[in-house]
């Protein structure tokens, strides 16, 4: 069954109100408040019953003293309560412009100070009579009435009881001062004003009543107490709208006297409130919408109806302005070193994006752990890379990365296949210069001592190196002291200049390398035996080669000795006798501590500054 609001019924059109149990019509007199003279309690829609339900005297002390008549306390309760209780409940209770007291004065009461009332009768003026022998004032012209004859005759005003025309009451005293206060007015059987004694005459009584405009008419024209929901107490629009994107609009909830509320009706406009379509209607509090790139503003009300059919009034959001901005085209490429160790940092890079609007601002990139499928954001800004530390335990990551642009809005995702996570730690190589040291220049053979450590108690290979030439590879015993040696034959065959040595420590899953520098700068050299060598008779005569390459202009001698043992052993010079390949004659003859031989060939180099070398030196002595 179709229903419509009380405040749309026309004026005249009948509504049906259950009295005593029975249905009776009832005429719709006015719609609003009447005039200024009214209370604002009088703003509803005015009924009045079509035919006159009973008849009554007006006051039982036969005085025109409204307040305190008969029939405004019968009207009050005893009618009242004849009502059924859902309408009964809603009808208004009223403040009415009335004459207070009795005689024959015509002032008036309205306003705040009007006569408090649900059930009236009418008075004159709403009638639309105007004569001498009524109050001044005492209400305002019903637009029912309007038109009717000022003071004579009219059938709109003609009222039946029991099925014939009645003489009925209005709330109006009779202001005549030949009668004094017993008489009150009234409408007679052919529609022009009378009056009766208050007591003494028994009329018909139209009871009237004013109901909020708000209640429901069924088509049939029986008044129902629902009343429409309140109006959404919010509602919440994004304050930043993308232009093709997809927003969610939610609004806060109403409420409804009876328990009806069925849903929300969601409107949107695109010209700033003029014109709006309907793009949600159900019982959620929010809803998506995507906005098409292009629009320039955007709007929305919502309101909410009840099983009724009854609206509340719409809720507004401000006008929104779109930004029609494109998005960045998604980065190229994304790479991912293969090798990712636990506990250490990942340079993660990409490839630039573009922006056909110029406004490219940044990046985001974001980690996957352990294939969870959970994206946390690790970096925003506008490089191209990152370095990530990576946890230690980890089994595997992957990253994805994005770009934005200064309006927010976001390119696709460029996706790095997964890496898994070495968990192993390095070995740790312990040394006095730190790795990248320059350990400064060098003329003579030296050593240096380091320790290596692993805390995963792998074995670990030791290689050392000089310029990438491989010195030794050996198994390192964990936690004690090693010695990469450059001495001796060693030292002397490397070249005069830069050399970088390595010590690189592998436990089968990762390497750690010690680097450290140092330049050879050798001008001079001396060879000479360790140990002198014995002889059982006194040595009387050597010869010797050195094999090499002397520079011409380099400072070289070689000495020989046949006492080497003696505390100051005597060098002899046979450098001419070695160049030319002769004996040298000892001119020592004397060994206190017994005959030994040595040698000691020195060379330096010369003014040109040309280097040498010397691979060996050979002889005999007898």
């Amino acid at each position: 069954m179709a229903s419509v609001a009380l405040s749309n019924k026309t004026i005249g059109s009948i509504v049906k109100l259950k009295v005593n149990g029975t249905l009776r019509d009832f005429i719709v007199v006015h719609q609003g408040k009447p005039s200024a003279i009214y209370d604002a309690s009088c703003d509803g829609t005015w009924l009045l019953m079509k035919d006159c339900y009973e008849a009554r005297q007006w006051h039982s002390s036969n005085v025109n003293d409204y307040a305190s008549s008969t029939i405004h306390s019968y009207l009050n309760s005893t009618f009242l309560n004849l009502i059924d209780a859902n309408i009964r409940n809603q009808i208004k209770q009223v403040k009415l412009p009335y004459r207070a007291g009795s005689g024959y004065g015509k002032s008036v009461s309205s306003g705040a100070n009007g006569l408090s009332a649900k059930i009236f009768l009418l008075s004159a003026e709403e009638t639309s009579y105007k004569h001498d022998y009524m109050p001044t004032g005492e209400g305002a012209e019903l637009a029912y009435f309007r038109g009717c004859v000022d003071n004579g005759a009219d059938s709109k005003r003609i009222a039946n009881l029991n099925g014939s025309a009645a003489i009925w009451w209005f709330r109006s005293p009779y202001c005549n001062s030949n009668y004094g206060a017993s008489r009150a007015l009234c409408v007679s059987t052919d529609g022009y004003w009378g009056d009766g004694s208050c007591s003494g005459a028994v009329y018909a009584i139209r009871p009237a009543l004013i109901l909020p405009s708000s209640l429901l008419v069924s088509d049939d024209g029986s008044v129902n107490t629902n009343t429409a929901p309140t109006t959404p107490s919010s509602i919440s629009v994004p304050g930043s709208i993308q232009g093709g994107s997809t927003i969610t609009v939610s609004w806060g909830a109403s409420t409804d006297k009876e328990s009806n509320l069925e849903g929300y009706i969601l409107e949107r406009s695109t010209d700033g409130g003029k014109s709006w379509s309907q793009i949600y209607q159900g019982s959620s509090r929010s809803t998506t919408n995507t906005v098409a790139f292009g629009t320039a503003s955007v709007m929305y009300r919502v309101k909410a109806y009840d099983s009724e059919g009854l609206a509340s009034a719409y809720k507004t959001s401000s006008q929104v302005t779109v930004i029609n901005n494109n998005a960045p085209t998604a980065p190229p490429s994304i790479t991912v070193p293969n090798t990712v160790l636990g506990g250490a940092t990942l340079t993660v890079t990409w490839g630039a994006a573009t922006d056909q609007d110029g406004n490219l601002a940044g990046y985001s990139l974001e980690r996957e752990v352990d294939g969870s499928g959970q994206w946390s954001v690790v970096y925003t800004g506008n490089t191209l890379s990152y370095a990530d530390n990576i946890t230690k335990g980890w089994a595997s990551v992957k990253y994805r990365v994005r770009a934005y642009d200064s309006n927010n809005a976001y390119s696709g995702y460029t996706e790095s296949p997964s890496r898994p996570v070495n968990n192993n730690t390095a070995p740790e190589i312990s040394c006095a210069s730190p790795s990248g040291s320059d350990l400064g220049t060098k003329d003579a053979g030296f050593s240096l001592s380091y320790t290596v450590s692993d805390v995963d108690g792998d074995e670990v290979s030791v290689t050392e190196a000089i310029d990438g030439s491989v010195k030794r590879t050996f198994t390192v015993a964990l936690g004690t002291s090693n010695s990469f040696k450059v001495t001796g034959e060693y030292f002397m065959k490397l070249l005069n200049g830069d050399h970088t040595m390595t010590i690189t420590a592998n436990d089968g899953k990762s390497s750690t390398v010690h680097t450290l520098t140092f330049k050879k700068e050798v001008t001079g050299a001396t060879v000479t035996l360790e140990a002198p060598m014995e002889a059982d008779a006194a040595i009387t005569i050597c010869v010797l080669s050195v094999a090499g390459f002397i520079p011409a202009d380099a400072h070289y001698t070689v000495e020989v000795t046949n006492n080497a043992k003696d505390d100051a052993p005597i060098w002899e010079d046979c450098t001419t006798e070695v160049k030319s390949g002769a004996n040298h004659i000892f001119e020592n003859k004397t060994a206190a501590n017994g005959f030994a031989f040595n040698f000691r060939v020195t060379a330096e180099r010369g003014a040109s500054g040309e280097g040498g070398y010397i691979n060996s030196v050979q002889g005999g002595f007898q």
